[in-house]
């Protein structure tokens, strides 16, 4: 992007961070509302968290490398300020997503 400061990387990871963000939430309550997702996850690793962590991860780094590889490696067109954007709504949609499935629950 032309008068960017961040390279394709940047803006990809950004972007699959905030994408990954609001995913991990909706995984949180999709396992405590269903018994049978907790327990393949409980089963697949040592610990649900486990099995939670290494899917967030590998969904945030497969995203990540795909979106920053994107339209010939110069990443996902948007403005810095736009991946920043993202980011930080990202974090708050989760936050309320999370807080308000157990305040309700």
């Amino acid at each position: 992007m032309n008068g960017s400061q961040l390279n394709g990387a940047t803006r990809g990871f950004g972007i699959s961070l905030a994408i990954t963000c609001v995913l991990s939430a909706l995984l949180v309550l999709a396992k405590e509302s269903n018994d049978g997702l907790m327990n393949l996850m409980k089963k697949l690793t040592v610990h649900h968290w486990v099995t939670h962590s290494l899917f967030v991860v590998a969904v945030f780094l497969i995203l990540g490398f795909i979106l920053s590889k994107s339209r010939g490696g110069e990443g996902v067109n948007v403005s810095d300020a736009g991946v920043l954007k993202a980011i930080v709504g990202s974090i708050a949609l989760g936050t309320v997503i999370i807080a308000g499935f157990y305040l309700t629950d």
